[in-house]
């Protein structure tokens, strides 16, 4: 990702500054005394010394849910918005040419508020918005880039102009978790005997019933499920088959149940469920 972004900013910067047969060379290296030193020709140099999620920029809800046709539930974590921030800084022998060189620099990264499509390349090409430039602005929250004499004091040289760029990257790390759909609910009806004011909820109630709401599916390699009905044979109640066969029962108690599936008002099958179980499909 960071050494695409940096392929990225070098061409940008040779094409807007009309470089030509490598006249200015752009670097990414930390500019040291050391560095500065062996420096032969002019040179753009953009010193990555920060990298933080840009919290303006972060989702109230952190997860987005998706419900699949198959059923299923598919939880995704929205992606880190994070600001990676360079100091661009000019590096010739005058301090006019290397004025002229950060100027011409300068204007090339303004005319661009986000990075040009055709440039885009290797893993930023998954980025779901436009990538944003920042040039020449300083962020609102304290951190490293609010005084660069600091910088340049770690860095071990002396203070040159430098001018802030920001860009901002929407990373995904994260891989979605599939679950399955719930097939069996359960609801308990506690009986509380001898509670009065002054005396505390015992922990021992007796469990008076216990209720439970159960999904499956009718499958049938021959029938359209919408063509079919279904009965709960325990109380002739019948049951709501969607175009895709789903069914749901509600307020049912635990044990056995039986279910009649019919076409045309003809019984295809009754089946038997077991409530609860880990699965209630029938196939027809």
């Amino acid at each position: 990702m960071i050494a695409d972004l940096d392929e990225v900013l070098r061409k940008l910067l040779i094409r807007e500054m009309a470089i030509k047969r490598s006249e200015v060379d752009i670097q990414f290296d930390q500019p040291k005394r050391e560095w500065s030193s062996r420096l032969s020709k002019p040179t753009i140099n953009l010193f990555l010394f920060d990298i933080r999620e840009n919290l303006r920029l972060r989702m109230a809800e952190q997860y987005l849910t998706i419900t699949r046709g198959d059923g299923n539930t598919e939880v995704r974590r929205n992606p880190v918005r994070l600001d990676l921030r360079y100091l661009m800084t000019a590096w010739v022998k005058d301090a006019a040419d290397e004025h002229l060189l950060l100027s011409s620099a300068l204007m090339g990264l303004l005319r661009n508020p986000f990075i040009p499509a055709d440039l885009i390349t290797g893993g930023l090409k998954t980025q779901p918005v436009p990538v944003p430039v920042d040039v020449a602005n300083f962020p609102p929250e304290v951190g490293p880039v609010d005084k660069f004499t600091e910088l340049w004091g770690v860095l071990d040289n002396e203070m040159r102009p430098g001018i802030l760029v920001t860009i901002t990257l929407s990373v995904d790390p994260y891989k979605p978790q599939v679950f399955p759909p719930v097939r069996s609910r359960e609801a308990r009806i506690l009986q509380k005997t001898g509670l009065t004011q002054t005396t505390e909820i015992n922990t021992g109630n007796s469990l008076d019933k216990t209720y439970l709401s159960v999904a499956g599916v009718v499958k049938s390699d021959k029938y359209d499920p919408s063509t079919l009905s279904m009965v709960l044979v325990e109380n002739n109640t019948n049951v709501a088959l969607d175009n895709e066969g789903r069914y749901s029962l509600h307020n049912i108690i635990e044990g056995e149940h039986h279910l009649d599936i019919y076409f045309n008002q003809k019984v295809l099958k009754r089946q038997k469920i077991t409530v609860p179980a880990p699965n209630y499909d029938i196939q027809v």
